[in-house]
């Protein structure tokens, strides 16, 4: 499948971290079943990731990771989600919760995380189930908390978790972010879903916890207010400070659900030749008109997608570049772009899912698998298309945006 160019505009070291992807997407595709039913990823994989370098992707340099850029994350994450969806989840996830740690906390708190021997791996939740939380002397205590989703949480190290439920949201518009190790949490196993089973997106849970005020970011709509002139004295990695939230949007999602999309499309380039249709005459499905028509439909609705994914990049860069301040209708349309992404991919799989026949439906053909697990990547809140085309919707009606993210970026936006 054609990158669009986008491999182009890597560098080399980005370019070899793909490569490594892309080796261990056989490996990933013998593990398939497995992956699924323990739902989580075998140990072994784990560390033939953390060897290929794949934890590192979004670690900050200083602390000997890749830093690399969101365009060669979601390139990476694609490519490993042609070989197993979970596998890419929990890689994305892990990568862009690094990424968004390093942005959101101050150097000592990271130097102290970092410098661990272990490889360091973040899972996270960005709002609470339940939080019963107190401002105490010198931190937070937290009474009851409870987290759902937690993607990775079986292979991380720490959790980045938002101590206000949808009340505290409303309320602050803004995030309370905590940093936990992960032996201060429980994890409840109740990942018991059709769909991306092996990511252990477990729910966390968390009693009678105290956190030191320097392990805990207040992430307000004033700590960016009026800062169109300090946006272009922004250097390295702090650029992308002010925009954690739309990062948020690339990294979570997006790169999994184009790589499945591709790994779809082509198991079912590869198999049709030798594939005939049951009660008719046609002993290869490659030969048949409409399932042509089928394949090249599917495939632009894929390409289609990178170049949205590719337009929201470059959105975002242009802008940290210019250090402008966006239009509501540009920083909408970065949300946007990824859902309109996200649902032109599941189409493209369900159609060819739709002429792969009753045998598709085994749970041990890969596409059965894919199927499942685009579903739930498409499913999540940031990708979600009904939601990103209604915020696009009444960007261009002139209404007030309902999304959290485009509400709290106010101060990015110019009148």
């Amino acid at each position: 499948m054609g990158n669009l160019g986008a491999v182009n505009k890597l560098t080399a070291e980005e370019q070899q971290l793909l490569q490594n992807a892309t080796d261990l997407v056989p490996v990933l595709r013998e593990f398939g079943r497995k992956i699924d039913e323990d739902r989580h990823i075998p140990e072994e994989l784990i560390q033939k990731i953390s060897q290929a370098g794949l934890f590192k992707l979004g670690t900050p340099k200083k602390y000997g990771g890749h830093e690399v850029s969101i365009r060669a994350l979601i390139e990476i994450i694609s490519e490993l989600a042609r070989g197993n969806g979970s596998v890419a989840w929990v890689v994305q996830i892990i990568n862009g919760n690094n990424f968004n740690a390093s942005l959101c906390l101050g150097s000592e708190v990271l130097d102290s995380i970092f410098k661990q021997e272990e490889e360091i791996r973040f899972c996270s939740v960005l709002q609470a189930r339940q939080a019963i939380v107190r401002k105490t002397e010198g931190g937070y205590f937290i009474e009851h908390g409870l987290w759902g989703f937690g993607s990775g949480s079986k292979h991380a190290t720490h959790a980045l978790l938002n101590l206000r439920d949808s009340k505290g949201m409303q309320e602050n518009q803004g995030m309370l972010l905590a940093v936990v190790p992960m032996s201060q949490i429980k994890i409840i196993d109740d990942w018991y879903t059709m769909s991306l089973k092996g990511s252990a997106s477990n729910s966390l849970e968390m009693n009678n916890v105290f956190i030191e005020e320097q392990y805990v970011v207040v992430q307000e709509q004033e700590v960016i207010k009026g800062s169109s002139s300090m946006l272009r004295t922004l250097q390295g990695i702090d650029r992308y400070r002010p925009y954690a939230n739309i990062i948020s949007s690339l990294t979570t999602g997006i790169g999994a659900i184009l790589g499945l999309a591709r790994g779809a499309l082509e198991y079912f380039v590869d198999t049709a030749p030798r594939k005939g249709i049951t009660l008719t005459i046609h002993r290869s499905q490659a030969e048949v008109g409409h399932i042509q028509y089928k394949v090249g439909l599917a495939a632009m609705k894929i390409e289609s997608a990178h170049l949205h994914i590719n337009r929201s990049i470059e959105n975002l860069e242009n802008h940290m570049k210019s250090g402008e301040p966006f239009s509501k209708k540009e920083f909408a349309q970065i949300q946007t772009d990824i859902a309109y992404a996200a649902m032109l991919c599941t189409d493209a799989v369900d159609m060819v899912m739709a002429e792969s026949g009753g045998s598709a439906i085994a749970d041990s053909n890969p596409l059965s698998q894919i199927y499942r697990d685009i579903r739930g990547g498409a499913n999540h809140a940031l990708t979600t298309a009904s939601t990103g085309l209604e915020l696009y919707g009444r960007i261009l009606f002139g209404l007030p945006p309902q999304h959290v993210f485009t509400i709290s970026a106010a101060p990015l936006l110019r009148d």
